[in-house]
């Protein structure tokens, strides 16, 4: 049986090396002379180095099969300082598009699975410090998926830089289906699982480790609670635990690492396994390259998500972009985007992010971690 004869191969190989070549361009950036000369010379004015700090846009993963469970993003460790409180809203729209049949197109003789479709995502997120070192809050994402209207804008975009567009046009435009087979043989659709609902609510806590004049560490745990209705109820209880750090190379340019793991209940979920314990870790560059604005690349990587979806990939690799606006001392504004470049079949395909981050200037709390806000 031919299984995308027209597609994997073009891809297969690229994807074979696309971790070398990730590990050998960060080798590169970090090795660069600019980089090197701005990690040799520490900022000297004691204001900028108590500047307010963001770190990364914490972009999610919301493929309409990764709704259901909970993710961990790439965060900074810096605490906000006992008694202040941050507020931030943001709004995340993707696309979704994988298959794996014999043939492209809405007619295959054999169709192991099609996810094709849109989510919209509003998160309110309020964080309060309790102490120096420990933040805590909570999120509350109000989602809705369906067909959508970003089909033709990303088959222009992947026309104009000439990236795999995954046979795209062989398929409805706007259209909404998650369907297939599990490695079974039994059947499931979420076809009429559209329209709004709220997400899983999430608790979480941030512990700092370390604060030091270069690297700042903490820790961070994470409650998702089965909060679900509608098309996004019945996601059961998970719990995530996330290890982060940052280091400061210099006065433009700041390094984030992050490593962790979650657990969730409910194996399966209309009809799909999930995996119940999964690796989640990332890497992200953030480069302040003006006074008001921070420009940031960041990498996400996850096992496996779905367990018995015949032939479904394992291994989710993303790559984010975006930059940071500082406003004022108190507000950032972010803009952010998803594209797989590797692998569209598990992962999200595209998406872009507006957020609004709003909290009082740092007093006692960790040292900058993202952009320098204004003064």
């Amino acid at each position: 049986m031919k299984t995308r004869a027209r597609y994997l191969p073009s891809r297969g190989s690229f994807r074979a090396r696309a971790p070398r070549r990730a590990l050998l361009l960060a080798a590169a950036l970090l090795s660069h002379p600019l980089v090197q000369a701005q990690t040799a010379t520490p900022p000297s004015d004691p204001a900028e180095a108590a500047a307010p700090s963001f770190g990364p846009s914490e972009i999610r993963d919301e493929h309409l099969l990764a709704q259901p469970r909970l993710t961990l993003p790439a965060s900074a460790p810096a605490t906000l300082g006992r008694g202040s409180t941050s507020w931030r809203a943001s709004v995340l729209w993707s696309n979704s598009f994988g298959w794996t049949q014999d043939v492209p197109g809405e007619h295959p003789g054999d169709r192991r699975f099609l996810v094709d479709g849109e989510t919209a995502t509003l998160d309110l997120t309020v964080t309060h410090g309790f102490r120096e070192t420990l933040d805590g809050g909570l999120r509350l994402p109000l989602r809705w998926r369906g067909g959508g209207a970003l089909d033709d804008l990303i088959d222009a975009w992947h026309r104009l830089l000439n990236l795999p567009d995954g046979n795209r046009p062989s398929f409805l435009a706007n259209a909404f289906r998650a369907q297939g087979v599990t490695s079974e043989g039994r059947a499931f659709s979420w076809d009429d699982e559209r329209g709004f609902g709220l997400g899983s609510a999430e608790a979480f806590a941030r512990w700092r480790l370390h604060l030091g004049p270069r690297w700042t560490s903490a820790m961070i745990g994470r409650l998702a609670l089965p909060t679900g209705t509608g098309a996004f109820e019945g996601n059961g209880l998970g719990l995530g635990v996330q290890w982060v750090g940052t280091r400061r190379l210099g006065g433009a340019f700041d390094l984030y690492l992050g490593l962790g793991g979650t657990v969730q209940g409910a194996e399966r979920v209309r009809g799909i396994g999930y995996e119940r314990v999964r690796a989640h870790g990332f890497v992200a560059i953030a480069w302040h390259a003006a006074r008001r604005l921070s420009l940031i690349a960041e990498t996400n990587l996850a096992s496996r998500l779905v367990r018995d979806i015949d032939r479904y990939p394992g291994n989710h690799w993303l790559v984010d972009g975006g930059m940071q606006i500082a406003l004022s001392p108190h507000a950032i504004l972010e803009l952010g985007f998803t594209e797989n470049f590797v692998s569209q079949m598990a992962t999200t395909d595209f998406a872009l992010q507006l957020g609004l981050r709003v909290r009082p200037a740092s007093r006692r709390g960790s040292p900058p971690s993202g952009p320098r806000a204004p003064q």
